[in-house]
C-alpha cells in the first residue's frame, strides 16, 4: 500500500459515519486527505489532537466546510486540491442525506434536497475529480462511490422510497461513468459500494434518534470501519484489475 504514500485523496461527506471512517484509514495510508462537509467539527478535533511533530494528521488532513448542493462549492473542492496539492489521485463520493416523508405525502424540498446531494452533486463530484486526473495526468486514479444496497431493490419501508430512487440512480450515474471512462487515454478505475444498514447519524439525523435507536435495536448492522475496510481493499488492488461493486451486508440480515 506504499503506492498511495503522500496522494491525494477527496471525501465527501467526510465529518462521521463511513466518511470519518474513510478519512481515518487514507490517513493511515499516509495520504493527503481533503474532507469535505458541511459540519467539521469531528474532523477539526482529529486534526487538534494530533501530536505528531513531522507529517501527521495535522499536516495531512485538510478540513474543508462545503455545501455540495452548491455548484461552485463543489467545484472549489476540486480546485482547492488542484491549487494546494498539485491533483487528485482517488476521490470517495461518499456524501448522502435522507428523509422523512412517504412517496404520497408529496414533499417535493424534501425530494430536492436529496437528489441535489445524492444524485446531483455525486455525479458532480465525479466530473471534477476526473477533469482534474486528466489535467494531472494522474496514472492511478480511483473513483469510490458509497450507495447502499437499496440501489438493488426497493425497501417496503416508506420513508425509503425516495432515498432508494436516488440510490438506483447513482447506480446508474457510477456504470455510465464506468462506460464513458472507457475512452480516457489515462484510465480511471471507478467501483461502487454497496453497504446495508451501517450503524451512521445518516437515520438519526433525518428520522430522529428514536426511530435510529429501533432500527440498531432491531435489525442487525455493520459499522462504518467495516466499509472502510472495503476501500482498503479496493485500493488494494494493482492497477488492471477493476472491482465494479462490492455488496456489504450485515450477518443475518434479509436484504
Amino acid at each position: 500500500m506504499e503506492v498511495w504514500c503522500n496522494k491525494v485523496a477527496v471525501v465527501t461527506g467526510g465529518n462521521c459515519g463511513i466518511g470519518f471512517s474513510a478519512v481515518k484509514l487514507l490517513l493511515d495510508l499516509n495520504m493527503q486527505v481533503i474532507a469535505v462537509d458541511k459540519n467539521l467539527n469531528n474532523l477539526e478535533s482529529l486534526k487538534k489532537d494530533d501530536k505528531s511533530i513531522e507529517n501527521g494528521i495535522s499536516q495531512r488532513l485538510h478540513p474543508l466546510k462545503v455545501d455540495l448542493r452548491q455548484e461552485k462549492e463543489v467545484k472549489k473542492v476540486f480546485q482547492w486540491a488542484d491549487n494546494n496539492l498539485g491533483g487528485l489521485d482517488v476521490l470517495v463520493n461518499n456524501a448522502g442525506v435522507g428523509g422523512v416523508s412517504k412517496l404520497l405525502e408529496s414533499d417535493p424540498e424534501e425530494w430536492k434536497n436529496m437528489l441535489d446531494v445524492n444524485v446531483v452533486a455525486f455525479g458532480l463530484c465525479i466530473v471534477e475529480a476526473v477533469t482534474l486526473m486528466k489535467k494531472c495526468a494522474t496514472k492511478n486514479g480511483i473513483i469510490i462511490n458509497i450507495t447502499s444496497n437499496l440501489a438493488h431493490f426497493v425497501p417496503r419501508y416508506a420513508p425509503f422510497h425516495f432515498y432508494s430512487a436516488t440510490k438506483h440512480a447513482a447506480r446508474a450515474l457510477a456504470e455510465g461513468f464506468r462506460q464513458e471512462l472507457l475512452s480516457v487515454d489515462e484510465p480511471i478505475r471507478i467501483t461502487s459500494i454497496s453497504p446495508g444498514f451501517v450503524k451512521t447519524d445518516i437515520f438519526k439525523s433525518s428520522l430522529g434518534k428514536d426511530v435510529d435507536k429501533y432500527f440498531v435495536d432491531n435489525f442487525p448492522s455493520i459499522n462504518p470501519e467495516d466499509v472502510a475496510a472495503s476501500i482498503k481493499y479496493i485500493l488494494s488492488t494493482p492497477p488492471h484489475v477493476t472491482i465494479n461493486e462490492i455488496g456489504i451486508r450485515p450477518t443475518g440480515s434479509e436484504n
